[in-house]
């Protein structure tokens, strides 16, 4: 088992916490210097990131329902 397939399931958690964490920090940049709230806002902000999307439950795919085909002799049955 690759490490890709370890942490795929859990993929769309790290990177909603990534991005919570920069869109904070890049928040904090804006006056070129970080203070200390900034940096526990930064830490708030990947945390809540990621239990917030890890927390969500993956969608399973799509699978159309096949019908049921006829009788390879050609008579289906009735319904009735």
């Amino acid at each position: 088992m690759t490490i890709f397939e370890k942490i795929a399931p859990q993929a769309k958690a790290f990177i909603g916490a990534l991005v919570g964490f920069l869109t904070a920090l890049a928040t904090a940049l804006d006056d070129n210097s970080i203070s200390a709230q900034e940096w526990v806002t930064a830490l708030i902000a990947l945390i809540i990131g990621f239990g917030a999307v890890f927390s969500i439950p993956n969608k399973p795919p799509f699978v159309p329902v096949q019908e049921p085909e006829a009788e390879a002799d050609g008579t289906a049955q009735s319904q009735n």
